[in-house]
């Protein structure tokens, strides 16, 4: 099953799906700061450990909404409950 679909793109932003593309790249903004390696220092800890799975799940999320085509696609997978491949 595509991994895409398994999560809640607009719950790991913490958006709606009403929301503007610029509502998300807010959100996506404020998120990306939030856990940023950078920010979290070089630290191992499992908190870094699991700040820095955040950010990437922000950032994947970010990839497939920011994009109209591939938000498109991913609503409609959402609506149906399907993968497109």
């Amino acid at each position: 099953m595509n991994q895409t679909i398994e999560k809640d793109l607009y719950a790991v932003l913490g958006a709606n799906p009403s929301d503007s593309v610029q509502q998300l790249r807010h959100r996506y903004q404020q998120l990306a700061l939030q856990y940023h390696p950078d920010r979290l220092g070089g630290d191992c800890s499992s908190e870094a450990e699991s700040g820095v799975k955040k950010f990437l799940e922000v950032d994947a999320a970010w990839r497939v909404l920011s994009d109209q085509t591939t938000r498109t696609q991913y609503d409609l997978q959402r609506r149906g409950g399907k993968t497109l491949q």
